[in-house]
């Protein structure tokens, strides 16, 4: 007998061999890894509308979405524990850090996952970063260019009194 528990749980390995179960997906899916749900093993995959099924021998069956989803997102952050985030760890090891809201629009947001390698926050972050460096790079070219003669700290600070 299979215990309740056993049905209701869900699986994802993002690394499983989809081919074990299916040679075709249905056209324009993507093949995600196996999928275990409700005691049934099978590919897991994603329709061109973004959702998810598991597919065996070119048939698919529905998947609880809310669940898949949830699972994806843990095997690729490695995040614990119930809640959004709780207990991920930044892909780029960064400490401190706090979450946001921030509004972008498909594209921006397309470009944030491309530039993080699937990771939106890393994303944003490693283009700030490269932004930043570039503002830098601006303003000490503009300081070398600068025709001005140089003045001490020490006489700046004795100005400032």
């Amino acid at each position: 007998m299979i215990a309740r528990r056993d049905i209701d749980s869900l699986t994802v390995d993002l690394a499983g061999n989809w081919r074990l179960y299916t040679n075709r997906l249905p056209a324009g899916a993507r093949a995600l890894g196996v999928v275990n749900s409700r005691g049934a093993s099978g590919a897991l995959a994603q329709t061109t509308a973004g959702v998810y099924v598991r597919v065996n021998a070119g048939a698919l069956a529905s998947l609880p979405q809310r669940k898949v989803g949830q699972a994806i997102e843990q095997k690729r952050t490695g995040s614990g524990g119930p809640g959004r985030g709780q207990g991920a760890k930044a892909a780029d090891g960064v400490t401190n850090v706090a979450r946001y809201n921030v509004t972008l629009d498909a594209a921006s947001e397309a470009v944030a996952r491309q530039i993080g390698g699937g990771d939106r926050s890393l994303g944003i972050r490693k283009a700030l970063g490269r932004a930043h460096a570039e503002w830098v790079r601006e303003k000490a070219g503009e300081s070398l260019a600068d025709s001005r003669p140089n003045i001490s700290h020490q006489q700046v600070m004795l100005d400032q009194k």
